[in-house]
């Protein structure tokens, strides 16, 4: 276990990294937008996810390489949406068309307060202000990163103190081979459906069944071809409700046998291959560029526009609810690479 600070944020705030882990894997999470900077498991020497090796580049982090984005994930379509009646007009940063990921100031670009550091576990919290981002509702926000043999579990809990808006994501990137490409990666998503949306990332409607599509990823599905099809930046539709802790999906690559088992509560997985990522390779915590499909991000997450959407699962928070998302990541080494071909 290790904290040090290490950049200033906007603010002046100091900007603090913190090392938790054991003997298998060890995580590095940054207060910065309560980003995971870097993942290592034992036997491997070079990172499991995208991260920047400067920490005040985070500050401008418009790729979310490893940030909680809130506080509202993904999309809400022209920046509007109607909370008990009343039409809220929230602040846009998708092309100045629709909000993204909570707004220009959204969780991710905010630097949390790390209230409470363990060996193999961290605590940080952050307050969003009623009117933040144009959202209802003081939203106080905690989550809770923890190492737990071979796994990284992450708890996201929040309360409001009035209607609000409030659907969280872990937006890491993972490359389980160190090539920075996804051709020998392997990926299913255990969703019969998912959401088909417009150039923008709206979704045009109900959910789609994925059989009969490049969507359909229920068996073990090779990713070398993924920069060939259509964009891969769509909800994997998991469940209609938020429950237990649920296999959502596997990751895997062929090259090095490190697999990855991804396990949450929420009701939607975001899937994204990466398209736009392009980060200078001297920011890098690869110390290599990353380009577009160099690593491939999974997002636990309610559905895409559902503050517009009645007949998605809702994302509303209503006092004095609490608001939990649990996902953990699990980690094995296969020493039979050939299953996996």
């Amino acid at each position: 276990m290790s904290k040090q600070p290490f950049a200033q944020a906007p603010d002046g705030s100091d900007i603090i990294s913190v090392t938790i882990g054991n003997d298998l894997l060890q995580a590095t999470v940054i207060s910065f937008g309560a980003c995971l900077q870097d993942l290592r498991l034992k036997g491997f020497d070079y990172p499991l996810v995208l991260g920047f090796k400067n920490i005040a580049d985070y500050i401008r982090n418009d790729q979310y390489l490893g940030a909680v984005v809130g506080r509202n994930a993904n999309r809400i379509a022209y920046g509007k949406c109607a909370l008990d009646g009343k039409q809220l007009n929230l602040k846009k940063n998708a092309n100045e068309q629709h909000q993204l990921h909570g707004g220009p100031g959204g969780s991710s670009f905010r630097n949390w307060k790390v209230v409470a550091i363990a060996t193999h576990q961290v605590v940080l919290q952050d307050t969003l202000a009623h009117g933040h981002m144009g959202f209802p509702g003081r939203l106080e926000v905690q989550v809770t990163y923890t190492i737990e043999n071979n796994a990284l579990d992450v708890k996201i809990e929040a309360r409001t103190d009035q209607a609000t808006v409030c659907n969280f994501a872990l937006h890491n990137y993972f490359n389980l081979d160190n090539s920075l490409t996804l051709k020998d990666h392997f990926l299913t998503v255990a969703a019969d459906t998912y959401l088909p949306t417009d150039a923008g990332g709206i979704p045009l409607g109900p959910e789609a069944r994925v059989i009969d599509t490049m969507y359909d990823y229920r068996q073990l599905k090779r990713l070398h071809n993924v920069a060939l099809e259509e964009n891969l930046d769509h909800n994997f539709c998991i469940s209609t409700n938020r429950g237990q802790l649920r296999l959502m999906a596997q990751f895997q690559s062929r090259l090095s046998g490190v697999g990855m088992q991804l396990f949450s509560t929420q009701e939607g997985l975001q899937v994204y291959s990466g398209a736009h990522v392009n980060v200078d390779g001297h920011q890098a915590l690869h110390q290599r560029p990353y380009g577009s499909y160099s690593a491939l991000a999974l997002e636990p997450q309610g559905w895409p526009n559902a503050a517009n959407e009645r007949a998605f699962p809702s994302v509303v928070l209503q006092p004095p609810q609490l608001y939990s998302q649990h996902t953990r990541y699990q980690f094995d080494i296969n020493q039979d690479q050939s299953v996996m071909v």
